[in-house]
């Protein structure tokens, strides 16, 4: 890709950073006005995770070692999102078969938890091996 490309998906990216902030401070409003509740906080987690995504690519997007990160990242938010899903749907069907909303779980609520969860443990990762290798003094994560 040459650089105006690149430079549009930044600025298209950074615009759907801006408002996915958005919906975050709004969530965390609604969190703190009316008391918590977990679904509200599955979403605003997974939107503020998605927000920072997109602000690191929006700032950070130019440069392929960057991007490469960010791929190794999403990929741990993937995977450990996935499992969190089919562990929170499934398990009810197992253990609970009369509870019908059971999958619900793995949709609402363990789904989105494992894929903030992957996503943090995969930056954090990043960040460590970046540090050992001497990359944060040349533009690390």
């Amino acid at each position: 890709m040459n650089a105006a490309t690149y430079a549009a998906q930044r600025i298209a990216i950074g615009i759907v950073a801006a408002l996915l902030t958005l919906l975050t401070l709004s969530t965390i409003r609604t969190q703190a006005g009316f008391g918590f509740e977990p679904i509200g906080a599955a979403f605003g987690s997974c939107a503020a995770v998605f927000a920072a995504l997109c602000w690191w690519f929006a700032l950070r997007g130019h440069l392929a070692e960057s991007r490469e990160r960010m791929r190794f990242v999403v990929l741990c938010g993937i995977v450990l999102g996935g499992i969190g899903f089919v562990i929170g749907f499934f398990g009810p069907i197992l253990f609970a078969p009369d509870a019908n909303q059971g999958p619900l779980l793995g949709i609402f609520v363990t789904g989105p938890a494992g894929f903030v969860l992957g996503v943090v443990i995969g930056w954090i990762y990043v960040r460590l091996r970046s540090r050992r290798r001497g990359g944060a003094a040349n533009g690390g994560a």
